[in-house]
């Protein structure tokens, strides 16, 4: 099963609020998850362009389509991790102390993901909107956000994802 591919320019990112397989819980596979991964990665890369264009030349309208798609994105790739993934590894592991710890742990991530991400929302739109912000402030946020969801992407890909294949079912869909 093929994932519906998302278009990676910030322009397209906020009409595509939540991935398909958020919505058909028959389309999960690790395909998809791969795919939510690089969409999050491109967002990652118009944060950077964003944070690079500081203070002079900000591109006001890739803000506002980087706010827009930013909380639904993460929110949407931790919904499926959360609900079908980590259940599934869970299930699938012999080794299912230490998994459950590391599965918290990347809970508690996503909880402080989805926190930042509301901050950010909120000062991307400021920024688009000719509002003033603390630049300084604002491009430290930026750099921290887009670099944090990089590790745990590098993370879950490593340590979680390595071995899998893409086509594995996850909650018996496939």
């Amino acid at each position: 099963m093929q994932a519906k591919s998302m278009d990676k320019h910030p322009e397209n990112i906020a009409n595509q609020s939540v991935p398909d397989g958020i919505a058909n819980p028959c389309r999960r596979s690790l395909a998809w998850l791969r795919g939510a991964h690089e969409e999050q990665l491109a967002l990652c890369g118009e944060l950077e362009e964003i944070a690079d264009s500081l203070p002079a030349n900000v591109n006001r309208q890739k803000c506002i389509y980087a706010a827009k798609s930013l909380g639904p994105l993460i929110k949407g790739v931790h919904h499926y991790e959360e609900n079908i993934l980590y259940p599934w590894l869970e299930s699938s592991s012999q080794n299912l102390e230490h998994l459950r710890e590391t599965l918290d742990r990347l809970k508690f991530e996503h909880f402080e993901d989805e926190c930042f991400a509301e901050e950010l929302t909120d000062a991307l739109l400021k920024l688009g909107s000719g509002s003033a912000v603390n630049m300084e402030a604002v491009g430290y946020m930026l750099r921290g956000f887009f670099e944090g969801i990089r590790r745990h992407i590098a993370f879950e890909r490593e340590y979680l994802l390595q071995r899998l294949p893409d086509d594995v079912g996850l909650n018996g869909c496939n």
